[in-house]
């Protein structure tokens, strides 16, 4: 039997074939997506149970996690920044029945935000962070396939530009008078990701068991002591994912783009803005979240609005306008040499 040096580790994790490796994972990802579209939840139920084990996709987490992901080299509470290619091929092995996961701790990193606060990042081990992936493989199609189509935020094959592209063709109109007169409600959720109820998370899940109660400990390990019913890690890898699970539906209300926690709903002359808060509360209620009353505002489009880094106007004339923001970009330009 060859021993696995460390030498020998990294030769073989670089001539592994990652195209093959994603090509069996996609195929049983989109098995999976259309099994949901047919509601066929016996058949989904069992290709998230085989994503879990195959191969393809544990080599995949593994490299996603330390390879790939922009805080690849954050360490969590056991102070292991990185794996090299042996310890890979190890935590190959150890990913295997997921009912025996034990999540640890986070590891809690102070991030100053840009009005003085500050904000609490959760960090989970690297080991963790890898299940997290994988666990995510499994759970991201099944809800794909029924996900409202004006969320943009934190989705596969959409990004902020398609927001933006969605925002324009929303307030582009033909009929300029009644697009001048139309409003924006720029909404803000208070401490979204600290406040998301556990309860609202699983009652919504679409997977078996072991990933459920995977996902539930991997919760609980990552709460605060004063709210041990609500939160979900932000540094956690399927923490967006939980989120849009949790806030999909609040784009019904009423006409809207979502990019993950922000929001902007399009209100006509005659639209009830005060109706329509009174829904958007209610709905984030029955989720354990509550709107910032400070931050969520009701503008003209006139008066113009800023989203996602940028600032979007409708002129008098009529036409729409969409340019980067003040604040971004004077943050571009700090990034520029003199």
């Amino acid at each position: 039997m060859v021993r696995l040096t460390r030498e020998l580790s990294r030769e073989l994790w670089k001539k592994l074939p990652w195209r093959k490796f994603r090509k069996n994972l996609f195929r049983l990802q989109n098995r999976l997506y259309k099994a949901i579209k047919v509601n066929n939840l016996v058949l989904a139920r069992k290709l998230q149970k085989l994503i879990l084990k195959s191969t393809s996709a544990k080599l995949l987490a593994i490299r996603q996690v330390t390879q790939l992901n922009k805080g690849k080299k954050t360490a969590g509470i056991d102070g292991i920044k990185s794996l090299d290619f042996h310890l890979r091929f190890q935590t190959l092995f150890t990913l295997g029945n997921i009912r025996n996961w034990v999540p640890k701790e986070l590891r809690r990193i102070p991030i100053p935000k840009k009005n003085g606060k500050i904000r609490i990042l959760s960090v989970p081990t690297i080991e963790d962070r890898i299940w997290q992936c994988l666990i995510k493989f499994a759970l991201e199609p099944a809800h794909e396939a029924s996900f409202n189509a004006n969320s943009y935020g934190f989705r596969p094959g959409r990004s902020a530009h398609d927001a933006q592209k969605a925002i324009f063709l929303h307030l582009k109109g033909s009929k300029k008078k009644a697009n001048l007169r139309k409003r924006i409600i720029e909404l803000d959720i208070r401490k979204c990701f600290d406040r998301i109820s556990h309860e609202s998370i699983m009652s919504r899940l679409k997977a078996p068991k072991e990933i459920k109660d995977a996902i539930f400990k991997s919760l609980k390990a990552g709460t605060f002591p004063e709210f041990p019913e609500q939160g979900t890690p932000q540094g956690g890898i399927y923490s967006p994912l939980l989120a849009n699970i949790a806030l999909d539906g609040i784009e019904d209300i009423h006409t809207s783009v979502r990019y993950a926690d922000d929001m902007v709903f399009f209100l006509k002359e005659n639209d009830n803005a005060e109706l329509i808060l009174k829904k958007v509360k209610e709905f984030l209620a029955e989720r354990g979240m509550e709107i910032s009353e400070e931050k969520t505002r009701i503008t003209p489009v006139t008066n113009g609005f800023d989203f996602l880094g940028w600032r979007f106007k409708v002129q008098k004339n009529g036409k729409f306008r969409s340019t980067p923001s003040e604040e971004n970009f004077l943050t571009f330009r700090k990034l520029l040499k003199p």
